[in-house]
């Protein structure tokens, strides 16, 4: 009986308080509110880009809570001079979140072979990112979502790479919360 009643509470009560205490001490993050999602989008601008073939790209897997289900993510990291803006720019985008078509085939490998092949893109950029010094050198490239591929730098979209919008808010928000420093996150958020 006593040891029933100490395996039902270790079950119900001691295995999600430990799960709540992990959460807050490892998977803590930036703590990024809606609306800070909100403001970060809604003072970006939408570039055009040209991604050359040569590019550094890097990939880097992570848990956003251990407490979410299937809860491995995976951002990619394509880093790239662009001539025209004369910045370093670092297009930031993930795997784990984009199944739309209802499979387990994440769209994102359809993107990203894309991007591997180079290209012209709109992208999303953040403008006081943009326009800050610290930002746009090898070291510290500014960040840049993807949006669409356009065809030949004539604004023509093709299928393959878009990012609609909810998916976008989520890459923007994996990205203040996990990947962006702490100092950054008060300088651009207070």
């Amino acid at each position: 009986m006593i040891r029933g009643l100490g395996y039902t509470f270790g079950v119900f009560i001691g295995i999600p308080i430990l799960l709540i205490i992990v959460n807050f001490l490892f998977f803590r993050g930036n703590q990024v509110t809606q609306n800070e999602v909100e403001n970060y989008i809604a003072n970006s601008k939408i570039i055009e880009i040209f991604i050359p073939t040569e590019t550094e790209q890097d990939s880097e897997g992570y848990y956003p809570k251990l407490t979410q289900g299937d809860n491995f993510k995976r951002i990619i990291r394509v880093c790239f001079y662009s001539t025209e803006h004369r910045k370093y720019l670092e297009l930031i985008t993930f795997n784990g979140y984009d199944s739309r078509d209802g499979n387990n085939y994440d769209n994102n490998y359809t993107r990203s072979a894309v991007i591997y092949s180079g290209g012209h893109f709109l992208v999303r950029a953040n403008k006081a990112q943009w326009s800050d010094p610290v930002y746009g050198t090898e070291a510290n490239p500014v960040p840049v979502f993807g949006v669409k591929v356009i065809e030949n730098g004539v604004g023509e979209p093709q299928v393959e790479f878009d990012v609609p919008d909810n998916l976008n808010r989520i890459f923007v928000e994996q990205y203040l919360d996990h990947f962006l420093s702490k100092e950054s996150f008060k300088k651009l958020f207070g």
